[in-house]
């Protein structure tokens, strides 16, 4: 049984807070391999825990957000899902799971708060999702620094420009950068998002890009290739 997004329940019915291509792009493309353990910072209502559900259904998967009505509606959608023995929302900062956590991860994911320098909205809760007044670059990547497994990975998607402000904190920790992908939203456009991997070991960095609608705003062949088990119709 595939996830469908038709059948995901968001925290409202505003619609920057519902299901977001962000969330679908790193949560199609994140990871490799067999995790085993793997960790999504900032889950909201569980999107990407639920994607991982499915692309790696041997593992065990911890959401953590510090919102307690995201963490609540996580907890009932992995209950609707075929993978809910799983999955697992907990209320908790990443800072204090960095901390303390006794798991080192072999996939950690996250689609962080980045509007650095924008006006504070006045909801606190789209405060919370959007900024990184409560999880910065450099808390991320030294907590990342302490929980991932030496040959672990940690993906996430960022805009454009704050990609290489979390680089030079990402470089500090140790971390390398492994994999990555540019996103353009439509053909002729600049790219505007970035996908990264990140690891303790070093290697050359494999680069691609891809386009999400062309010039008559259809799906690409590239972007359905990439999502397409997760919807119902594309």
């Amino acid at each position: 049984m595939a996830f469908t997004f038709k059948q995901f329940s968001v925290i409202d019915d505003d619609a920057s807070m519902k299901v977001g291509t962000d969330a679908v792009l790193l949560g199609a493309w994140a990871g490799q391999g067999m995790p085993l353990h793997i960790l999504d910072i900032g889950s909201g209502s569980g999107l990407i825990a639920l994607m991982m559900a499915q692309r790696f259904p041997s593992a065990n998967i911890m959401a953590i957000d510090i919102h307690k009505q995201s963490i609540e509606q996580s907890i009932n959608n992995f209950k609707a899902s075929p993978w809910k023995k799983n999955l697992t929302a907990t209320l908790v900062s990443f800072q204090d799971h960095a901390m303390k956590s006794e798991i080192k991860y072999d996939l950690i994911v996250t689609n962080p708060p980045f509007f650095t320098n924008s006006l504070r909205p006045p909801d606190p809760s789209k405060k919370l999702a959007r900024h990184t007044d409560t999880l910065n670059y450099t808390q991320i990547a030294e907590g990342i620094s302490n929980i991932l497994h030496k040959k672990g990975s940690f993906n996430l998607i960022l805009p454009y420009e704050n990609h290489k402000l979390f680089e030079k904190k990402a470089i500090e920790s140790h971390l390398s950068l492994t994999r990555q992908l540019e996103i353009t939203p439509v053909e002729g456009k600049e790219p505007n998002r970035i996908l990264s991997e990140w690891k303790f070991e070093k290697s050359t960095t494999e680069s691609d890009a891809l386009t999400i609608r062309d010039r008559d705003h259809n799906y690409t062949e590239a972007y359905k290739k990439l999502t397409e088990e997760f919807y119902l119709a594309l």
